[in-house]
């Protein structure tokens, strides 16, 4: 990971509400790294991860929490952010996230450090999906994402998104 990667402001905003929303550590580790944070400025990608390092070195089922975090993460966005003016629609979701507007939107870096989010698979009919992610995030807060951005908009009755086979490959079934 390059120390030049930088992420944006919201993000770490966002992870950091979500966490305080589902009761997850707070305290001085935390609020050192936030303590003067403006979500419209970039950071480095250190910050986040040592923020993530308090709740994997926190839970002994951090994996879980991830995936819950992204899913909190996703509902912020979608309920107080700008999701539903972006979105209409759990499938807009996933391609606005594995686009320029979305991944890029909150990473900045040299390609090899900042990786990618990419939607290599979508048959709306079928209702399936895939996505290869080669990006410095947890992967369990990945699969939350997608999840909850998915199911945010309330389209859908049916959601699965898994990467048990490969976890830089995320398989995703919906309608």
């Amino acid at each position: 990971m390059s120390n030049t990667t930088q992420v944006f402001g919201a993000l770490i905003q966002g992870y950091v509400s979500a966490c305080r929303n589902l009761n997850i550590v707070a305290g001085q580790k935390v609020d050192s790294i936030i303590r003067d944070l403006q979500v419209n400025k970039w950071y480095s990608l250190n910050d986040f991860v040592a923020l993530q390092e308090i709740v994997k070195d926190t839970y002994n089922d951090s994996p879980a929490i991830f995936e819950n975090v992204g899913i909190e993460m996703m509902k912020n966005w979608y309920d107080h952010g700008p999701g539903k003016q972006l979105v209409k629609t759990g499938v807009e979701f996933l391609t606005f996230q594995t686009s320029s507007e979305g991944y890029y939107s909150v990473i900045k870096g040299d390609a090899d450090s900042i990786g990618e989010f990419k939607l290599t698979k979508l048959d709306e009919t079928k209702g399936v999906a895939e996505i290869e992610s080669s990006t410095p995030f947890n992967r369990n807060m990945e699969r939350g994402v997608i999840y909850g951005g998915m199911k945010a908009p309330g389209d859908l009755s049916f959601l699965t998104v898994t990467n048990n086979e490969d976890e830089n490959r995320f398989i995703i079934k919906f309608f």
